[in-house]
């Protein structure tokens, strides 16, 4: 049979080891050296600018602006610097079309259409104007 004595300092001597071994994996932790670091990601490229929006209840074209396009003068690069990014492009045989369109509503829950609005531009195989055409329906 154990003596008392001798198993309260096998008990001890059991305690003082785990600390010691506690202690020394902490020392090494410390030591440690930093986690290799993540290889460098690829570039991540920027995106492209968002197309021009108008403000909300602004006209999509004015008289002056209308009057500015000229039809086998007028090119692609003007209107689009004058009236922005189309909503449509339209390409059939040596025509392409640019459809610029908005509605202005009203009301939170019941939405009003207010006004309506469309512009249609026709460019022949130059990327000249050939004719175009606006409409709008409303206040």
């Amino acid at each position: 049979m154990m003596n008392v004595r001798g198993g309260r300092g096998i008990v001890a001597a059991s305690i003082v080891g785990l600390l010691l071994m506690a202690g020394a994996g902490c020392k090494n932790s410390a030591k440690s050296t930093p986690p290799p670091e993540a290889p460098a990601a690829a570039p991540v490229p920027t995106p492209a600018p968002p197309p021009s929006h108008r403000e909300s209840g602004t006209q999509i074209a004015d008289e002056a602006a209308l009057k500015q396009l000229v039809p086998g003068k007028t090119t692609k690069a003007e209107v689009r610097d004058r009236f922005g990014v189309p909503q449509e492009v339209v390409l059939s045989s040596n025509t392409e079309t640019f459809i610029y369109s908005r509605d202005r509503t009203s009301g939170w829950f019941r939405r009003t259409t207010e006004r309506l609005e469309m512009l249609t531009v026709r460019f022949d195989a130059q990327g000249l104007l050939k004719d175009f055409e606006y409409r709008f329906a409303g206040k």
